[in-house]
């Protein structure tokens, strides 16, 4: 099974996406723009809470090939349910 291009850190107020292979300390840019600093201690579960960034969602979802959210059928059959 091949691993993932991306994973998700939360930095600056929300849960962005960022490359697998880096490490600790290495400077990096989210998939939305937002440069940053891997930090060295693992975040808090506090911290896994943040709200996902929209934009690397988006990027994330293109890159995998996942549809984005949410997908126009789902929201056809909640309305068809109304």
């Amino acid at each position: 099974m091949a691993l993932r291009p991306f994973t998700w850190l939360p930095h600056n107020g929300k849960r962005h996406a960022i490359k697998a292979d880096l490490v600790a300390h290495d400077d990096t840019t989210t998939l939305c723009g937002e440069e940053l600093t891997v930090p060295g201690v693992r975040p808090t579960k506090d911290d896994w809470c943040r709200p996902t960034c929209p934009q690397c969602d988006a990027a994330w979802r293109a890159a995998e090939g996942i549809p984005v959210f949410p997908r126009q059928r789902s929201l056809q059959v909640d309305r068809q349910r109304q």
